[in-house]
C-alpha cells in the first residue's frame, strides 16, 4: 500500500483499493492502522462522479526519521534520512576492528543529535555478512572482535533506540529496485563488488536469504575443481577479485596501491599487463552473474558498487560475456544510485511493512 501511495498518490481510497487489490475491509483496517501511525494523510478531496467528493490519501515522508549505517571495509558512513529516503545528514568515520561498537555508537549518536526536524526512531544496520535471526554477524571481517554477540542488542542498548540489521548487499538491491536501475523488475540478481563481494538474489519481488541467510554469498565460489573447504572469513574468490584483491594485483604490475583500483584498470586499459587483468576481471565478475543466473534465471542482472567504474569500453564486454553465455540472456545494467541505494533499500517498503506491523494498535479517544 505504501508503494502504491508513493507512486500514484495522493489517491482516493477506491483507486487505492484498485491499486492494491485489496478488498475494502482489509483496505479500511490497514488505512487505519497506516494513519494512526503517521504514514499515512489526508491530502484534500478528488473530483466528484456524482457523488460525495472523495477524500486523498497521501504517503508521508515525514512521519520519522531513521539512521542508516554502512561500512566498507573499515570506513563507517551514517545518514540520517525520511521516509522518501531524503539524505537530511551524513557522516563518515574510520572505524576501529578491534572495539567497532564503541566507535559505530558514538558515530550514531553524534548524527543523532544534529538531526533536524523528528528524532531518529531506529537504525537500519546494512551489515557486510549475514545478519542472524538472533542479531549477531557473520562472514564479516571488520565486525570479528564481536564475537557472537547480538549487534542488535548490543547497539540497541547503547543508543536508546531499535535496531534492525540487513546485509548491505541486499539493502542495496531494494534501493535500486526501490528507485534506481532495477526499478518495477520482479526478478533479479545484484552483484556488488567493494571491500567484499556480494549477490542479491530477488525472486517474485522477494529476497532470496536461504535456509540461514547466507544466500548470494558468491565470494565464496570455488576456483576451480575440487572446491576447497569453507574456512570462514573472505572466500578465495572474494579475496582475488574484490576492490582489495584488485588493488593489489596492480600493485604488483605497478609499484603503488591505487586508491581506486577499478578506475584504475579503465585509466590504464592501453597498457597490455593492465588489459590482461581486466579482462581476468571481468571474466570473473561474468563467471559470478552467469552462475547465479543459471540457478535463479533472473530478468535482470544489475552490478553495483565500483563494478560500475570499469569503464565504457570494459562495462559493454561484461554486459556482453555475461549475455551471451547465461540462459534466457538477462538483460545487464549498472547501478544509478551509488551509496544512496542503501537509504532507499532502509525505507524500502519491504523493511518499513516489518517496523509497522511489529508497532502495537495506536487507539484513539
Amino acid at each position: 500500500m505504501l508503494t502504491a501511495l508513493r507512486t500514484h498518490g495522493p489517491v482516493s481510497r477506491t483507486d487505492l483499493a484498485d491499486l492494491t487489490g485489496y478488498r475494502p475491509s482489509s483496505l479500511t483496517e490497514i488505512v487505519r492502522d497506516l494513519m494512526n501511525s503517521g504514514h499515512i494523510i489526508q491530502v484534500g478531496t478528488g473530483d466528484s462522479s456524482g457523488g460525495r467528493r472523495p477524500r486523498l490519501l497521501a504517503f508521508n515522508p515525514a512521519a520519522e526519521t531513521l539512521v542508516t549505517v554502512s561500512l566498507e571495509g573499515e570506513r563507517a558512513r551514517v545518514a540520517v534520512v525520511d521516509l522518501a529516503g531524503e539524505l537530511h545528514q551524513e557522516h563518515t568515520r574510520r572505524v576501529d576492528a578491534a572495539d567497532p561498537l564503541t566507535g559505530l555508537a558514538t558515530l550514531i549518536s553524534e548524527a543523532i543529535q544534529d538531526a533536524d526536524g523528528p528524532a531518529p526512531s531506529r537504525v537500519v544496520f546494512s551489515v557486510p555478512g549475514v545478519a542472524t535471526a538472533e542479531g549477531a554477524v557473520a562472514l564479516s571481517p571488520v565486525l570479528h572482535a564481536l564475537g557472537e554477540g547480538s549487534l542488535t542488542s548490543m547497539l540497541s542498548e547503547r543508543l536508546g533506540l531499535p535496531v534492525q540489521t540487513e546485509n548491505d548487499v541486499n539493502l542495496i538491491a531494494l534501493g535500486e529496485r526501490e528507485r534506481g536501475a532495477a526499478a518495477n523488475v520482479d526478478d533479479l540478481v545484484l552483484i556488488y563488488v567493494g571491500y567484499g563481494i556480494g549477490a542479491a538474489l530477488v525472486n517474485d519481488g522477494a529476497l532470496c536469504r536461504g535456509a540461514a541467510g547466507f544466500a548470494g554469498e558468491i565470494g565464496f565460489l570455488p576456483a576451480g575443481l575440487p572446491p576447497e573447504p569453507h574456512s570462514g572469513g573472505r572466500g578465495r574468490f572474494e579475496r582475488r577479485w574484490s576492490v582489495p584483491g584488485i588493488g593489489a594485483a596492480l600493485f604488483e604490475l605497478g609499484g603503488r596501491m591505487p586508491e581506486e583500483p577499478v578506475a584504475e584498470l579503465a585509466r590504464r586499459a592501453s597498457e597490455p599487463a593492465v588489459a590482461a587483468l581486466r579482462r581476468s576481471v571481468i571474466e570473473a565478475w561474468a563467471f559470478a552473474a552467469i552462475v547465479c543466473s543459471c540457478v535463479v534465471n533472473p530478468a535482470r542482472v544489475v552490478f553495483a558498487g565500483a563494478a560500475t567504474q570499469l569503464g565504457a569500453d570494459g562495462l559493454t564486454e561484461l554486459r556482453a560475456m555475461v549475455r551471451s553465455s547465461a540462459p534466457s540472456a538477462p538483460e545487464v545494467v549498472f547501478a544509478e544510485l551509488g551509496a544512496h541505494a542503501l537509504d532507499m533499500g532502509a525505507v524500502s517498503p519491504t523493511l518499513l511493512s516489518a517496523v509497522i506491523s511489529a508497532q502495537p494498535p495506536v487507539t484513539k479517544e
